[in-house]
């Protein structure tokens, strides 16, 4: 029997297996800056915004309950969400703060705006073809 046959078996068997290595470790590599990461810098700030709560700081919950800070007391947090309405909640479940919230919406807002009006040249430019839908 010659023995040949099985050393080139062996190495191109061992060449398959470093490229299965090194595409691993690239797929691992794409995953991480993908979706690892980010998420990693997401919770950082949640732990930061919730470390740093305090007395007259308007936040949202998880919930969507708009409320203020009147006191934190460990890992609860009472919210006043109107006049007079008390709740206490779990620190953990503050969203964030208000103004981000907002500021976030009046992007969208700004977004919705800039979308219909393009939709309404293009329509006017339709209606001066003659076309009608």
């Amino acid at each position: 029997m010659d023995l040949s046959y099985l050393m080139i078996a062996q190495q191109q068997g061992a060449e398959g297996i470093w490229g299965t290595v090194i595409m691993f470790a690239v797929i691992f590599l794409i995953f991480w800056f993908i979706l690892i990461r980010p998420q990693k810098k997401e919770m950082e700030r949640h732990q930061k915004l919730l470390s740093g709560l305090k007395k007259g700081d308007q936040v949202v919950t998880a919930g969507g309950i708009f409320g203020t800070v009147k006191s934190v007391d460990g890992p609860v947090i009472h919210l006043e969400i109107s006049r007079g309405t008390k709740i206490k909640i779990d620190r953990q479940k503050v969203q964030r703060l208000q103004e981000e919230f907002l500021s976030d919406s009046d992007d969208d807002k700004d977004k919705d705006k800039d979308k219909d009006k393009k939709d309404s040249d293009d329509s006017s430019d339709d209606e001066d073809k003659g076309h009608k839908f």
